[in-house]
């Protein structure tokens, strides 16, 4: 008769006090036995050898779990003799029965049962994986050798045997525990399951990688696939693995044993220039049995490993994310709205909802544009409870990925923008800083303040403008409900500006974004074009990416980018060529929107004006267009005083031109200390077109000043 016979069935705090207590029992008489044999009193080590045994094949029936003892035996593969030789070395630290004197390798070879001098190798268990550690060589004088040096037990095996929950302090700063970012969208549980069944703890497992989505929402699906299967996530940076191969060795070794000892699930996340130290950490887990995942944008080459693509949530997916979130956090949005203007994965989805909701409680303030622990997740510790600490929900710092939109969404460091644009919702401004990217200054990002009801345009631009608005408005309609969405190709709203200089070409593109609440991400053709080979594709790559979330990607003067194709000559012109076909290509797959602005349309190649959804046509101002822009061409703050706009108007100039020489006679009537009149207008002409070496023709001035 057991225990389990007289005794009703345990609940769980009652299965691990009697599980603490007759652990530690079992210990002392496994330690018991050692000792005894080392001892050279054999027969003293049989009584308690037995009782041990009984009472592990008690405290499994009882309490469902394995000694500690005997958990590491079979995680390990520890042989009967490696195990007395653990125990042995042990006893001292927690207070068992231990025998005389230090316990050595060469001692317990010649007491214990069993013996094996396989056990001594630096690849067997005890050594290999650091459960005994073994001194430096001292003096032959005082010690006969290896075998001669005494034991010492590995601090992380002592915690183990008495089934503490812990971390290796040797793995702080580079392994860590974590637990939910977010939640997942539904067309992803497919991955999620197919992860789980390949990563199940086995001998002999190879591990995966897993591709797709960003970082955070990798993670995740890596955390949920991990919850199917029983265990918790330990994740490592792979930026913060050492260089050498020694070092990584040891490091993968610790990682691995610490993932087998806590139930860990072992995640490495890697980037572009880490992944080959990553692949050597993920074979370390391999005779543990210990699942492992590669987390990275890309596959790197050569690797055999199963890949599994996290595929992007769909539009109707983030609908619903979105909603979700929003309802958790007492927030009132339109989620199909913010779901159709910021195209976010879920993890990008939940970081923004969540630092709105702390922003719309009052508690956001200059940090809140970095995520730190909010409250406890599932799985970590509260106050005043020992064991590893693991990331709540939000507690990922996020940082510029090196490729965004891994495409990640990469949190903006800087300040969270106000809710003041015309889209009017602070999560919305919240969804803007998450999208943003880095430029690695090939761009700007501006963000524009002059809406499209203060242009001064002709009715056909004007109409072509509000058309492309609504072409962005109406992409959940069009692309969602009716279908255009299901297409690959085509879904981009761009723009080609062409008219002369001066005629309110890249106003008009930022009075677009400011129309639809987005920023301008102005492209510095200066760093764009490289004179190395492929190396303004991978730029022009990153500004599409960065401008695919929720912005206005702008080619002002693009000439130089988007110019006609010429006939082959030498290799110059066919690397020229392959500039030109890679935009081709890209406009096809873009689904942002893209603004192109150019003085001479002609020079644009055909095949460019082909896949623009717009072409608009600035003008030359006429004098009409030209009496509403002097009009408006002063501050509500500027004293004037006698300005006629008809007759300012009579002056032939463009819209850039007007706004110039309006700043220069502020000037000269700010020196005077006097308000703008038209005298000081008239010189601000003069020296306008000395400068463009222009006449300034009578009948353009006339009736400014009195006869």
């Amino acid at each position: 008769m057991t225990l389990s016979d007289t005794k009703p069935p345990l609940d769980a705090a009652d299965r691990d006090r009697v599980w603490a207590r007759d652990n530690q029992r079992c210990l002392a008489l496994v330690a018991s036995a050692a000792a005894a044999r080392l001892d050279a009193r054999p027969d003293d080590a049989e009584e308690p050898a037995r009782a041990a045994e009984l009472l592990a094949a008690e405290v499994r029936e009882v309490t469902g779990r394995q000694t500690g003892l005997d958990r590491l035996c079979g995680l390990f593969a520890l042989t009967a003799f490696e195990r007395d030789v653990l125990i042995a070395v042990a006893a001292p630290e927690l207070g068992l029965p231990a025998a005389k004197g230090p316990v050595t390798f060469a001692r317990a070879l010649a007491g214990l049962s069993d013996p094996h001098w396989s056990a001594l190798l630096p690849d067997a268990p005890l050594r290999g994986w650091r459960l005994l550690d073994v001194p430096a060589q001292l003096p032959p004088a005082e010690f006969g050798g290896l075998s001669q040096l005494p034991l010492a037990v590995d601090e992380r095996i002592l915690h183990a045997l008495l089934g503490a929950d812990t971390m290796d302090d040797r793995l702080a700063g580079r392994g860590r525990l974590v637990s939910s970012v977010c939640r997942l969208a539904p067309g992803q549980g497919a991955v999620v399951a197919s992860l789980a069944a390949l990563v199940r703890p086995a001998p002999g497992t190879e591990g995966c990688l897993l591709t797709g989505e960003d970082r955070l929402t990798r993670r995740q699906a890596v955390v949920d696939a991990a919850e199917r299967i029983g265990l918790t996530v330990l994740v490592v940076d792979g930026d913060d693995l050492p260089d050498s191969a020694p070092a990584t060795d040891t490091l993968a070794r610790l990682l691995a044993r610490e993932a087998g000892l806590g139930l860990r699930l072992l995640l490495v996340e890697g980037t572009a220039v880490s992944l080959a130290r990553c692949l050597r950490l993920l074979t370390a887990g391999v005779p543990l049995g210990v699942p492992t995942v590669l987390s990275a944008d890309e596959a790197p080459a050569g690797s055999d490993l199963p890949v599994l693509r996290l595929p992007a949530a769909t539009a109707s997916e983030r609908r619903v994310l979105f909603a979700r979130a929003l309802r958790e956090a007492r927030l009132e949005d339109d989620a199909a709205e913010l779901a159709d203007r910021h195209p976010l994965t879920p993890a990008g989805i939940a970081l923004a909802v969540r630092r709105s909701g702390r922003l719309a409680d009052g508690r956001g303030t200059a940090g809140a544009a970095t995520d730190g622990p909010e409250t406890d997740g599932p799985g970590t510790k509260g106050p005043g409870t020992k064991g590893p600490r693991t990331e709540g929900p939000g507690a990922e710092r996020c940082g510029p990925d090196p490729v965004a939109g891994g495409p990640a969404p990469t949190c903006s460091g800087g300040d969270l923008p106000r809710a003041d644009r015309p889209d009017g919702s602070a999560v919305s401004a919240v969804c803007r800083a998450i999208a943003e990217r880095p430029l690695h200054g090939l761009a700007t990002v501006r963000r524009p303040i002059a809406g499209l009801g203060e242009l001064v345009l002709p009715d056909q631009a004007t109409r072509s403008l509000r058309a492309l608005l609504a072409h962005v408005r109406r992409r959940r309609r069009v692309h969602g409900e009716w279908g255009y969405g299901e297409r690959d190709r085509g879904l981009a709203v761009t723009a080609l500006f062409a008219g002369p200089s001066g005629t309110g070409k890249t106003t008009a593109a930022e009075a677009v974004a400011h129309e639809l609440g987005f920023d301008v991400v102005a492209a510095d053709l200066s760093q764009v074009v490289s004179k190395y080979i492929g190396e303004t594709e991978k730029h022009l790559a990153r500004l599409f990416e960065a401008a695919e979330n929720g912005s206005v990607l702008l080619f002002d003067e693009g000439d130089a980018l988007f110019a006609k194709r010429t006939q082959v000559r030498d290799s110059r012109d066919r690397y020229a060529n392959l500039e030109v076909s890679y935009l081709l290509q890209r406009l096809e797959t873009y689904r942002g929107i893209a603004i192109l602005t150019t003085n001479t349309r002609e020079a644009i190649d055909p095949a460019f004006v082909r896949r623009m959804r717009f072409v608009v046509t600035f003008p030359f101002p006429d004098a009409e267009q030209r009496t509403r822009l002097w009009a408006g061409a002063f501050p509500v703050g500027v004293p004037t005083e006698g300005l006629d706009p008809v007759r300012l108007a009579q002056l032939a100039v463009s819209g850039g031109t007007i706004a110039q020489l309006a700043m220069h006679a502020a000037f000269l009537a700010a020196d005077e200390g006097q308000p703008v009149g038209m005298r000081h207008v008239l010189d601000a002409a003069r020296i306008e077109c000395d400068k463009l070496e222009r006449p300034l023709a009578a009948h353009e001035t006339r009736g400014w000043l009195p006869s």
